[in-house]
This record gives C-alpha cells, sequence and structure tokens, in this order.
C-alpha cells in the first residue's frame, strides 16, 4: 500500500530555508566592527582634505563607518554644509563624523 503524506514529505525542507536565513543573519551580524577611535589631529587632517577636495573639485574617495560597517564612495564634493556637519557629494551626504578616510583620486 503506498500512501501519499502530501506537503507533510516537505516540511524539514522548509525549516532549513529559513535557517539559512537566520544563518545569513548572524553571519552578517559578525561583520560588524566597531568605530574607529580618532584623534582630534586625524579629524582635522581629513577636514582639510575634504576643503582641499572642494575647493579644488578633485575626486575623492571617501571611506566612512555607518551602522558597525564601513562603506567606501568615489565621487567629487558638491557642497559642504557647517552648521549641519554634512557633506553633499555627488549623488550621497554624509555626516562629517562618520567619516573615518580621505584620499584624492588622481
Amino acid at each position: 500500500m503506498n500512501k501519499d503524506r502530501g506537503m507533510i514529505k516537505w516540511m524539514p525542507f522548509n525549516s532549513v530555508v529559513s535557517n539559512k536565513e537566520v544563518l545569513a543573519s548572524i553571519i552578517k551580524e559578525k561583520a560588524k566592527v566597531n568605530k574607529p577611535i580618532m584623534s582630534d589631529d586625524e579629524k582635522s587632517v581629513i577636514e582639510e582634505a575634504i576643503i582641499d577636495a572642494f575647493y579644488m573639485q578633485n575626486k575623492v574617495n571617501i571611506t566612512y563607518y555607518k551602522n558597525g560597517y564601513t562603506y567606501e564612495y568615489n565621487g567629487t564634493i558638491k557642497k559642504i554644509d557647517s552648521s549641519n556637519k554634512l557633506i553633499y557629494l555627488t549623488n550621497y551626504c554624509i555626516l562629517f563624523n562618520q567619516i573615518i578616510k580621505v584620499t584624492e583620486i588622481k
């Protein structure tokens, strides 16, 4: 006698799929890093590099920290909002205190 179990036989597979999402989120959480502590000298060097790049309209590579991860952005600085401490780039906006490193692209 061959009895069809229907959808019951697929239940373990569904549990594996949901575990895959949980594992991916755990791996993503483990990849988080702490924000680097920057001295006042490092902050002033970054500030000078941003101002120079803005006035010279040079392309820059900005490394910044946001929500536990570091990101990089390449582009030109379009506007500096000193009252709100924002840096407006070609298609993006970054808070000054998120910036870790600024290098000029040649």
